[in-house]
């Protein structure tokens, strides 16, 4: 069953077991409010009967019943209808009623009798063909004798009201049903309208492979709202990455073809035997350097591969002092013709693999070498700013023009063009820097101007 029916139907059950159980409270609270006004008229009629009935009010030596009866009090049919009174005796006999009664008597509960002999009584009796009757007890003491007054009234405008209640709420209970059925379909197909839309817009990438589709929900940010956004942004952020790898795929072959149309050619020439030794060695030295250029890029690749990975390094707190000072010596054995020097140094230690950030600043201190000109200086720093370490690498190079710098991490993106000292690198030294950082959950930024040098800023969090 679609989800959409589900809820409407869980919508209406739930609303409907709220109005039943309201409408049972209603009809208990009106019945019990109905029948209390009938009990407190009961008992004035009750205690009027006996205050005119009391010994010494004009009730005769010999207990006339039909003196009784005279002395009854008159029965206001407009104020109460249907009160009517009758007094028996310890036998049952009935020996006094009121003229409403007519030929009929009240109908005896003995064991409401009982308890009337003894004390005030009430209770509810059956009159017959479904009618019933309110009839309150009490020993009546005349003389010697001791008899039984009851004085009752019809329940019957009273079960006549508490039916049409029983109809008025059942025929709610069921409008009430059907309008919750009707209203709950409409709004809980408006509410899921954006998850169809994500479903369809779901096939849609399915059967066509376009990842440029989007669910564009534009009602408000609740749940269905966020989990359209979501849906989008993951969608995009797909899109970013088959593209990324696409452009990968072609970067990587492009670059592994050269090096190996190289190789095949200088193979070709090192077949022939009328080759001259001159010429022999530097085939084999294009040979050698082709193959180190291809041992480069595949290490750099397994290298960005195994960080994309996700695998975990073993975190730990890195002196980024004790970092900086072995890279500055690594570097000052690369270079004779480049200065490598200190620059600001404080003691930070963020938390991080020692390995993954060796091998950062490795990157942007063998880049910082390859595009800073004979004489130039590299500047190391270390330092906290508020609640990030940061490492900085400042050459005095020939700097990136601006149109540059948003691709500069990208995969095999070269700025040969801006940059004098074009060497063979694999493109990829930045992006592991980029990854590096982020998997770190940090940062690497650039700032440059062309002719006077670059800062990559790497921010990690203490």
């Amino acid at each position: 069953m679609p989800i959409l029916w589900r809820l409407t139907l869980w919508f209406s059950l739930i609303l409907t077991l709220i109005l039943i159980l309201s409408g049972a409270f209603i009809h208990i609270f009106l019945e019990n409010v109905l029948r209390d006004e009938i009990d407190d008229n009961l008992r004035i009629y009750s205690a009027q009967i006996h205050g005119t009935l009391h010994p010494g009010g004009g009730v005769p030596e010999d207990l006339d019943y039909d003196v009784i009866h005279s002395s009854l009090p008159p029965i206001n049919e407009f104020a109460t209808p249907g009160v009517y009174i009758q007094i028996i005796d310890r036998d049952g006999r009935v020996v006094v009623k009121s003229d409403n009664l007519g030929v009929q008597e009240l109908p005896i509960d003995p064991k409401l009798l009982e308890r009337g002999f003894t004390g005030d009584a009430i209770g509810t009796v059956s009159a017959g063909s479904g009618a019933r009757l309110r009839i309150i007890v009490s020993p009546l003491y005349l003389l010697d004798e001791t008899l039984l007054l009851e004085v009752a009234q019809s329940l019957r405008h009273v079960d006549a009201t508490m039916s049409q209640v029983r109809w008025a709420l059942l025929g709610g209970v069921l409008v009430a049903l059907m309008l919750s059925i009707a209203s709950g379909a409409v709004l809980v197909r408006r509410t899921l309208g954006p998850v169809e839309r994500i479903t369809r817009t779901a096939q849609a990438i399915e059967a066509s492979h376009d990842l440029g589709r989007r669910v564009g929900y534009k009602g408000p940010a609740d749940e269905i709202g966020r989990l359209a956004t979501t849906f989008d942004h993951m969608i995009e952020h797909l899109d970013k990455v088959f593209k990324s790898q696409k452009d990968f795929v072609a970067d990587a072959s492009h670059d592994l073809r050269s090096p190996l149309t190289v190789l095949r050619g200088n193979i070709e020439l090192l077949t022939r035997r009328d080759l001259p030794e001159g010429e022999r060695r530097k085939c084999l030295d294009a040979v050698a350097g082709e193959i180190e250029r291809m041992t480069n890029l595949v290490n750099d690749l397994l290298l960005l591969a195994e960080i994309e990975s996700g695998e975990t390094d073993y975190r730990e707190p890195v002196p980024l002092r004790q970092l900086l000072n072995e890279t500055l010596s690594r570097a000052q054995l690369m270079t004779v013709h480049h200065t490598v020097t200190w620059g600001r140094i404080e003691d930070v230690a963020p938390q991080g693999s020692p390995q993954r950030l060796r091998q950062l600043l490795d990157n942007l201190v063998d880049n910082a070498i390859k595009y800073t000109p004979e004489g130039g200086t590299i500047t190391l720093s270390a330092f906290r700013d508020g609640d990030w370490a940061c490492l900085e690498v400042t050459d005095t190079g020939v700097g990136i023009a601006p149109e540059h710098l948003p691709h500069l991490f990208d995969r095999f993106y070269r700025v040969d063009r801006a940059r004098s000292r074009a060497g063979a690198g694999t493109g990829l030294g930045l992006a592991i820097v980029k990854e590096i950082a982020e998997r770190h959950g940090g940062t690497v930024s650039v700032q440059s101007i062309p002719g006077k040098g670059s800062t990559f800023t790497v921010r990690l969090k203490l």
